[in-house]
This record gives structure tokens, C-alpha cells and sequence, in this order.
């Protein structure tokens, strides 16, 4: 976390502020901070209601689909970064955008080769990758079968736009979304856990004078 970025000419009870003197651009606070979330990927979650995983592992005989992963994480922007110092911004902002995104798959020991995972965001009350106003952010690339493995993730010209207006609301939800699949010949039933981390980076632009205004 790093400290914001303060430019003010004068604290801002002192009268220039109330004589309009106060240039509003030397007031500008800036926040960078990373927001971090995570998962776990168990693979007893997501064996299929109709095969049976309650058996000694050997190769599957034929391409299994095991369930799919989707579900939500409320994210809250104020909590996750462990600076209270936002509480307040929210009323004041002028931008919010994302810097980077990071992610990082550990504890892998998992049977089978953990496919690439779609992260969407929305509003905080989604539940769905089909539910309004959620966008694909990123996605993190496969990771193969008991490896760790971290990096930066891209991000779409498109999802900054829409990001940058969604988090706003200092709260959202994210979706990861995947369908993992066992192959002819991989090892059956699937087994062991990973833990996936991501890290959003991003840099909020404040005023207090825009409080005032």
C-alpha cells in the first residue's frame, strides 16, 4: 500500500477556499493501491452428480467434464486494500483505474491440469457471468497439474472503461469462471486443491474540494 499523494496550497477551512481561490487541480489526492482476493479450487467440488469419484485413481477411459467453476466474491475496495483512508474518498472521486492486474496460482496439487479461468466483475449484487452490467475483466492462463504459477494478467481496453466506473462504487463483485475437464487417459477421479490469488492494482483520483463545490 502506498501513501497518497497530497498537493494543497492551503488547509482547506482557510478562506481562498471559500473565495473560490483555491486552484482545485493543486488539491488532488492520489491513491495507488492493490486489491487483492482469492479462491480455492477443490476438486471434490466438482465432480460430476452423475460419475462416481469414490474410486482408486487409474486413466480415464474416455473426456470427462467435471462441474463448472463459477461463483461470486464480494469485494469490498475500502477492506481489501487495509486503508480506511478510502472510506471518505468515495464522495470525492474523480477516477478510479486499473494499473495491473496480478495473479498467482499456489498449493497446487491438483490431478489435473487446471484450465484458464475467466474473471468477470459487476455490480456487487451479481451472482453470474450473464447478469447485467458484469464484463470479462481478465483471464488467467491454464496451469498444468501440480505447478505453481504466478504473473500479470492483461486487461481489455474495454474493461478498463467499464471498470474504472464501476468501482466507483468502492464494492463489486467478481465471478471466476472455468470448465475444467479430465482427459482419455489422464488420471481419474480428480484430486487435491490449488489456491488462486489475484491482485488488482489500480490508482483512485480524489478532490476535496469537490466536496465542497
Amino acid at each position: 500500500m502506498n501513501r497518497p499523494t497530497l498537493t494543497l496550497i492551503a488547509a482547506l477551512g482557510l478562506a481562498p477556499v471559500a473565495c473560490g481561490l483555491l486552484d482545485t487541480e493543486l488539491a488532488t489526492i492520489t491513491y495507488e493501491e492493490g486489491i487483492p482476493f482469492d479462491f480455492e479450487v477443490d476438486a471434490t467440488a466438482l465432480c460430476p452428480a452423475d460419475v462416481d469419484c469414490d474410486v482408486e485413481t487409474q486413466p480415464a477411459h474416455e473426456t470427462v467434464a467435471l462441474d463448472p467453476i463459477e461463483f461470486d466474491i464480494a469485494v469490498d475496495i475500502v477492506e481489501a486494500s487495509g486503508n480506511p483512508q478510502l472510506q471518505g474518498v468515495a464522495q470525492r472521486l474523480r477516477s478510479i483505474e486499473i494499473t495491473s492486474i496480478d495473479y498467482e496460482i499456489a498449493d497446487n496439487d491438483l490431478n489435473f491440469d487446471l484450465p484458464s479461468i475467466d474473471i468477470y466483475v459487476g455490480p456487487l449484487e451479481a451472482q453470474s457471468s450473464e447478469d447485467e452490467g458484469v464484463v470479462l475483466l481478465t483471464t488467467i492462463p491454464i496451469a498444468e497439474a501440480g505447478q505453481d504459477v504466478s504473473g500479470r494478467a492483461e486487461v481489455s481496453a474495454e474493461s478498463l472503461e467499464v471498470t474504472s466506473e464501476l468501482f466507483k462504487s468502492m464494492q463489486f463483485a467478481a465471478i471466476p469462471k472455468s470448465q475444467p475437464v479430465i482427459e482419455e487417459g489422464e488420471p481419474f477421479p480428480p484430486q487435491g486443491a490449488a489456491q488462486v490469488k489475484l491482485t488488482i492494482n489500480i490508482k483512485i483520483v480524489a478532490n476535496p474540494i469537490d466536496a465542497i463545490q
